[in-house]
């Protein structure tokens, strides 16, 4: 779930965290007025489910470059012209399971020259010149797909893999059963994003989310999501519309995930159980940017066995110890998350590279920032406009009687955070207070109704089109429908 979600966060927003007048993390001003981080927030992705990270958005229109086309034309096969390109992973092993070695996400080293030149001509064109030589320098390594993000963190790069295959698998599958559907490229990436977002709302959402919650959004048609974006427009009338979030949900809610994250991972037979497991800093390393200790491409022993990530306790590996599930969501963080390895290297060692480095003070930082209300006044907002049935917690420290430090940091912090919580801390506490296993209410329903709202406001949407498995031509070979993240992952052949 936890880079499931890193993956959608890619679909929605980019540099939004980034430092500006108004998010700068290095000082810590009084916040500006709502209408001038209105006017100077920017989302540099168009929130849609569309999968334009996998595909790289439409290579045609106005603001599309020629070299943009360029870099677009190097994601597809080179002579399989309905498929997607993907890359091989190389030795030393072994896989971690019988399947074939295609395993890692294409590069800029499997290209043709033409390709290589558009994508610095663009870098160079975007950059400082530190930033561009340092990418000139490590370009034929980075992955050649449509958000370079997807390439930072080695689980997300095999998540994005996952949609690669299971593209081309579309394909073939088309080409090899009578269904009616023409075997192109069109065909396979509509089926990609239906399926795809149908997992979205019954697969990930249902997970991390209250389902009664999800369920009464749906229902709704997330008109409070509607009613936002309305009034955001008559706002800003020069504004794309489409382009508007909430910023409770991308700048709080939505960051619950950063609870989730381990210090190390069961990995595959190699790194992980009866091994040593990964540790986080690794699935940095072995990236486009982390260089991958001098190798060329993934190292097959690198590849990830999915039965470790989305099957509880697989038979396979059934070794007696506990079974595997994901990390609750609660208020703690892992220990890697305070000592960012990426983060603020390039400050002098001190208290602002500490500060940068450590993912809760920059997250409460950003916040304070961008004016979010506390989590108690977003909580009485949504009660009294019929969105959310619970009531407020209005005393944050009763939560932790267990945990006597947090609870006292908590009652006698100068600005009273007990009774007035950062809204992202109030999410992640009224999950703790939940269990754990899911978002609260009021993070479920500021999560859900943005996916939600995001995925009706798109008339093609599987959720719009009212799409389910069973309607779609693709099948198992028991021929049972595709409708889990277990069985994209065997139907893209990445999972046995």
């Amino acid at each position: 779930m936890t880079y499931w979600g890193q993956f959608l966060d890619h679909e929605l927003t980019a540099r939004t965290d980034r430092e500006s007048l108004i998010t700068s993390v290095s000082n810590a001003h009084p916040p500006q007025s709502s209408s001038i981080v209105e006017a100077q927030l920017r989302n540099a992705r168009t929130p849609r489910f569309d999968l334009d990270s996998v595909y790289g958005g439409i290579p045609t229109g106005g603001g599309i470059s020629a070299d943009v086309a360029m870099v677009i034309s190097g994601m597809r096969h080179p002579t399989q012209i309905n498929k997607m390109r993907v890359g091989t992973a190389i030795e030393p092993g072994p896989l971690p399971d019988n399947l074939d070695e295609h395993r890692d996400l294409p590069r800029y080293s499997q290209v043709q020259d033409s390709v290589r030149q558009a994508a610095l001509r663009l870098a160079q064109a975007s950059m400082s010149n530190e930033d561009f030589t340092a990418f000139e320098a490590t370009l034929p390594l980075r992955a050649l797909i449509g958000d370079q993000r997807n390439d930072e963190n080695l689980i997300v790069a095999q998540f994005h893999l996952s949609f690669l295959r299971f593209h081309n698998k579309a394909v073939d599958f088309l080409a090899s059963h009578d269904t009616g559907w023409i075997a192109d490229f069109h065909s396979a990436q509509l089926l990609t994003r239906l399926h795809y977002q149908w997992l979205i709302v019954e697969g990930y959402l249902k997970g991390i989310c209250q389902p009664t919650v999800v369920s009464r959004i749906i229902d709704s048609r997330a008109s409070h999501f509607f009613k936002f974006r309305a009034e955001y427009d008559a706002r800003q009338p020069a504004v794309r519309l489409g382009n508007a979030l909430p910023l409770e949900f991308s700048v709080a809610a939505y960051r619950f995930g950063h609870s989730m994250v381990r210090a190390a991972y069961d990995h595959n037979r190699t790194f992980g159980r009866p091994n040593n497991p990964a540790a986080f800093d690794l699935l940095f390393t072995f990236t486009g940017g982390g260089g991958m200790f001098g190798s060329p491409k993934l190292p097959k022993n690198w590849v990830i066995d999915w039965t470790r990530f989305v099957v509880a306790n697989p038979p396979k590996i059934n070794d007696g110890l506990a079974e595997r599930v994901a990390r609750k969501i609660d208020t703690e963080l892992a220990p890697p998350l305070g000592v960012m390895q990426k983060e603020g290297n390039n400050l002098p060692p001190g208290q602002l590279q500490d500060l940068f480095k450590h993912l809760a003070r920059r997250n409460l930082r950003r916040g304070y920032n961008l004016r979010l209300p506390t989590g108690q006044a977003v909580h009485r907002y949504l009660r009294q406009h019929g969105a959310i049935t619970s009531a407020p917690i209005d005393d944050v420290s009763t939560i932790f009687a267990a945990k006597p430090n947090m609870r006292d940091f908590l009652k006698n912090s100068g600005a009273k955070f007990h009774e007035r919580t950062p809204l992202w801390f109030y999410c992640l506490a009224e999950a703790e207070q939940g269990g754990g296993g899911s978002l609260g209410e009021v993070g479920s329903w500021l999560v859900a109704s943005t996916m939600i709202g995001v995925l009706l406001s798109d008339p093609d949407s599987a959720l719009s089109r009212d799409f389910t498995p069973s309607q779609s031509p693709l099948r198992m070979s028991d021929d049972s429908p595709i409708d889990s993240i277990a069985k994209w992952m065997k139907f893209a052949v990445v999972m046995e």
